[in-house]
Parts: C-alpha cells; structure tokens; sequence
C-alpha cells in the first residue's frame, strides 16, 4: 500500500449540482476537479440515462446549471476572450446544451450579474444581487455603462455602510446590494421586478401548476433579522400577496406535500439559533403545527473531500423526502401527508445530494471509506452508478476509522480513532487531536483528507463528537453560555479514555489543531492545559467580544451562543473568551487564518498571536490572502496544499 501524500485530494473528483430533469428520466451533474495550472477547480458536465453515465462537456470555473427543458440545460459560460472580458465588465452569459443533438448555443446574454434560477416556458425566474446604483446596468447605451463603470471601478476604493452585516463570508461586501427577484419575459425581453425593493431572496417555489411562485425573503434593515415571510406572485394576475409575514419563525425551506404548503422552521425560543425545526403548514397568514420533528435536517457530517452545493430535500408523490444528521451519519427521511415521519434509509457515511429519477431517490454520498460517488436507491437497496472516484484512493492506506464510545454519567460521546500507517503494536506513536468546527456539526466514518494524511505520517489521529455536536438532538447540542465548559470536559475526558485504551499512543508526543469552533477550542485548550507538545489553531474564535462586531454573524450568534453581549454581559462573554486564559498558554502554536474570512475575522488570530509573542511563547501566523473560512475546504489547490504542509510540520517540529 501506497502513502497518502498531501496533494492526493488534487486528483480527487467533487460531485455536486445533481438534478433530473422535468421529465425525472435523466439526471445531470457537475464533477470538479483541481486545475493545478491556474491554481483553480473546473467542471465537467456529466448524464445519468438509463443507469449509464457520460461525459459530456468542460463548463470551466463555471460550477451551476439548470434544466431548461427534458434535453437541455443553461449554464453560465464565456467561451472566448471577448465573452470573459464582458463577464468583468458585469455581464451574465448562459449557453445552453443541448442533450440529443449534442450541441453547445448561446442562450442568453444579460447586461447586469444575475442568476437564472427557473425556466417556466417563455418566461425565466431571475435573481440578481444588485445595488441601487447599478441597476443602471440592465438599460445603460454603451457610453453611460463605461461612464459608470469608470465610476463604479473609483467608488469601490471605500464603502458607506450603515447596514450590519457589512460583508458576508464567500460574498465580500453586501451592504448596499438587496436580492430582487424578476420575471424575464423571452419574447418580449422585458424584466418585471416580483419582489419588494428592501427584501433579501432565500428560496423560490413554482407550484405543481406553474401558476403561482412562492418565495421566502427577510425584510431588509439596519440589522438584518434571521426570521422570514413568505410571498405569492400569480402569474396570471401579476400580483404578489403575502402569505405569512408574523417574523417570529426562522423558515429553512418551503415546499408542497399534497395540497399543502410545508416549511420547516423554529422559532429560537427554547435551544436559540442552533434549534431544530419542526414541520408547518402555512394557513391563514399563520405557521400551523404539522408534524413534531426536532432532529437535524440536511447534512452536517463533516468533510474536506466535497465541492459545490447540493438540493437536500425532494418532492415525492405524497412525501417529502429529506437528509437528516443523526448521531455520526445521515439517514434520508420521509414526512408523509398524514404528518407521519419514517426512515427510508441510514447511511454507513454521509449523504450530500437528493434527486428522483423514474421513481427512484438517486443521492450523493461517502460510504465508508469511500469518495464521493451517486447511488439509486430502490426498495431498500443502494446501487451504486458511478466510478468516478475509484481508483484514485484504491492503491493507497486508507485507515478504517475505529469507534469508540465514550459512556457519561448523563450522555454518550461518540468518536474514532484512525492508526498509523505500518501500525506495529509493539510500537509508539504520537498523536492528533483534531476538533471539528460548529459546534452543531459531527464527526462520521466517512474519508477525511487531512486526518487519512497524518495517519499515513505516522500519526494515531483521534476525534469525537462532544456536546454541543449534531446528531443528538436540541438538549445535546445546547451549550449557550457554556462555551469550554462540558465541552471542554467531554473532549479531554475522551482524549484519556482513548489513551487508556491505546497503549501504542505516546502521551509525551499529543497535539492538537482545529477550525472555526475547533480553533475556538484549540484555544481554550492550551489555556487550560499543557499536556500537548504543540497546536495550530485554525480560522479561530479568540475573543468574544470583538467577534461581536466584526463577524458577519457576529451580532446574533455570539449574543446567542455565549448568553451575552458586550452592553448587557461583558463579563460572561469575556470569561468565554480564550483570550482571557492568555496568561498560562505555553503550548508552542501555529496561527492559520485567511484575510478574507469574514465569519471569524483574521483579526481573531492576530489578537492572541500578538499576546503570545509578547509572553515569547514559540509561536506562527501563516497569513492566507484571498481566501475565506473555506480554506480547508475549497481553498485554491496551492493554499490547501501549503496549510497542510504547515501543520504538519509544525507538529514534526516538536517531535
């Protein structure tokens, strides 16, 4: 068996945007893969017909698409110098493909940034994220773009914000650009705005009959609420009318179930931000209790061998069907029009992505110790239609995840060990901690670049699912308030019964690293501990109160998660606050951050840098540019590749 070297993930393929057409009897999808030359990911575009897969074309960076009829499909595309040149110039270009004739046409070329989000005959449901001052852009001549542009390109050396949040992670600055939502009519080439002026899109939901939209919008504000209204727009009358406006529930998705319009939402008030939904049916202008369901939905095993979005949820017959979290894995679940829930399926893994073809769910998903891959689901079976990924990880040590359950007085912590390559148990070997981020995320079975690479370095790499992790339910996943407290009990409390377990693991030779939430708690570790020889710390929560403000959910998630804010509890927001422990950290710690993280802003990681240089503890900061919170997940192959390089070496420097 092979090692597992660092850059292995670069030959990796990332399926994602799996849809079937309006007919459901074929099914598309985008495959990413690493373009080392340009430093970037390309997609292809490939079919599932009949159970066979092909390949059909290279869309470029370009990482979306959406049916336009049973054959055919629009995507975003510049195929010349010409076209990427208007794409700078705020542009939007769709080609379109072409399934039986095999042929790639123009579609479309639109003059301002939009997407193309439904295709209802001759009409197209767009969504734009524009300013005020650029929707000059859809009727400017040529003369009054440049001009504009010209001043747009001088404007952008500042930003008035009176809006919170002022930037979003992935986005960059949003605090004059609203979602509108338009109706483009082919023929006719006329745009009708459908939504109001000061409202943020979520969702979008054609009816069974395509004569009404339905769409889910929070009204714009100085300080942006997470709860949501609900919209109709009939096409016939042109008329939008309010469906549910009360602000009190925040709503995940909408979507049919007979005759009924479904959300499933929560309204904070008994485990915060972090609570799960319930289903609902929308009535009178009210939300209406429909079926009891209190575990996650969608997806929060987490990965770094993934790319690109994926639909969730889907609309059966008579059912919704869903991806739930439960414990270490997901399970796809059914709401039935009776408001009874079942399991149709648990996965050794994680499942990512949801469609119906002829009848059958067709889903995303790592299995085992599997990459990604697509699997029809039928009559209780998975059959497996892909083979993207089979070879790459085939010749390679890939180490079996072994779990082990951690047995509280009043709760269970769930968590794996992966050995070293060449394990000899007459042997020593250091050992990783990683700690996953969140908190209300897992821990699964599935393959994870970083920690399969470690294990192959030499390393026992262990992590668990501590309280205030997924899967478990609402009073599990609470830690409001409790921030390094059983949390931190749980995650060093497993540490020592794996250590009593293990006897091959070298207790002089620990280490720790974790990001977002792992980072916050790589944090407070080394504040309350030196039992490991060194940590790196990553995209980190390193002071609550600055957090608050900086953060593009700063102001409710750090009000929510520590009980507290800066006017009503400084104290407990501080006393959650690593950096207030800065006075006994002696552990030697790596700083990885991006300057364009906006979630933990990189001036997180300077604060406790500076401290800690300042105590001359043996310390580093590798400053990432142009990358956000994703870096470890879909950084630019080059930056993936040079973090890892750095933690790792960071944690052979202390061998």
């Amino acid at each position: 068996m092979d090692r597992i070297e660092v850059d292995l993930f670069t030959k990796f393929k990332f399926i994602s945007q799996m849809k079937s057409n309006p007919a459901q009897d074929k099914v598309a999808f985008l495959s990413a893969k690493a373009d080392m030359e340009k430093n970037r990911y390309v997609y292809d575009l490939y079919r599932i017909e009949n159970y066979k897969m092909a390949k059909l074309i290279q869309l470029k960076d370009n990482g979306n698409f959406i049916w336009e009829d049973n054959d055919t499909i629009l995507f975003p595309y510049a195929k010349n110098k010409s076209e990427e040149k208007l794409k700078k110039e705020f542009y939007s270009i769709y080609y379109r493909y072409n399934f039986e004739t095999k042929k790639m046409t123009k579609a479309y070329e639109f003059s301002f940034p939009l997407n193309i989000v439904k295709v209802l005959g001759n009409k197209l449901i767009i969504q734009s994220s524009i300013s005020k001052a650029d929707e000059i852009l859809m009727t400017a001549d040529e003369k009054s773009r440049k001009a504009y542009l010209k001043t747009r390109k001088r404007n952008k050396l500042y930003e008035d914000i009176e809006k919170a949040p002022f930037y979003f992670n992935g986005r960059g600055f949003i605090t004059d650009a609203l979602s509108r939502l338009y109706i483009y009519d082919v023929t006719t080439k006329v745009f009708k705005q459908i939504n109001e002026q000061n409202s943020r899109i979520d969702q979008v939901l054609l009816s069974k009959d395509d004569n009404h939209l339905f769409y889910t919008a929070k009204p714009d504000a100085d300080l942006v609420s997470p709860f949501s209204s609900v919209y109709k727009y009939t096409f016939e009358t042109e008329e939008t009318t309010t469906i549910y406006n009360k602000k009190d529930y925040e709503i995940s998705f909408i979507e049919f179930l007979g005759d009924k319009l479904i959300c499933a939402a929560n309204n904070h008030q008994k485990y915060g931000i972090n609570q799960n939904d319930d289903f609902y049916v929308i009535k009178d202008g009210d939300l209406e209790l429909f079926a009891e369901y209190g575990q996650s939905i969608g997806t929060s095993v987490g990965s770094d061998v993934r790319l690109g979005g994926q639909s969730q949820i889907l609309r059966d017959k008579e059912r919704l069907i869903f991806i739930s979290t439960i414990d270490d894995h997901n399970e796809i679940h059914a709401l039935n029009c009776d408001g009874t829930i079942e399991v149709i399926y648990k996965a050794n893994g994680s499942i990512e992505g949801l469609t119906m073809v002829e009848e059958k769910i067709y889903f995303v998903g790592q299995l085992k110790q599997r990459l990604q891959e697509i699997y029809a689901f039928n009559h209780g079976r998975d059959q497996q239609l892909t083979r993207l990924n089979y070879r790459t990880i085939k010749d390679y040590y890939v180490a079996k995840p072994k779990k082990f359950v951690l047995k509280k007085k009043d709760h269970e912590v769930t968590g794996f060990v992966l050995y070293p390559y060449d394990y000899d148990r007459e042997k020593t070997y250091p050992m990783i901690l990683d700690i996953h981020g969140g908190p209300k995320t897992v821990y699964g079975s599935i393959y994870y670049h970083e920690m399969q690479y470690w294990a192959n370095q030499g390393y026992f790499v262990i992590y668990c699912n501590p309280t205030g992790s997924d899967g478990k339910g609402d009073v599990f996943a609470d830690i409001r308030g409790k921030y390094g407290t059983v949390d931190y009990d749980d995650i060093m409390s497993y540490t020592d019964f794996i250590l009593k377990k293990i006897s091959q693991i070298d207790q002089d030779h620990l280490y720790v690293t974790g990001g977002s939430y792992g980072g916050f708690m790589t944090n407070w570790i080394i504040g309350h501990t030196n039992r490991f020889k060194a940590a790196v710390t990553q995209r980190s929560i390193t002071n609550w109160v600055s957090f608050f403000g900086t953060s593009d959910i700063g102001y409710y998630f750090a009000k929510d998660q520590t009980a507290s804010t800066p006017i009503d509890d400084l104290d407990l927001m501080w006393q959650q606050s690593p950096l207030k422990y800065a006075d006994q950290m002696v552990t030697p710690t790596l700083f990885i951050h991006s300057d364009e993280d906006y979630r933990c802003p990189i001036e997180q990681a300077m604060q406790l840098y500076t401290v800690l240089k300042y105590k001359n503890v043996d310390t580093k900061f590798v400053w990432f540019k142009g990358e956000t919170h994703e870096l470890s997940r879909s950084g630019k192959p080059y930056a993936r590749i040079k973090r890892l390089n750095e933690i790792t070496n960071w944690f052979e420097k202390y061998q």
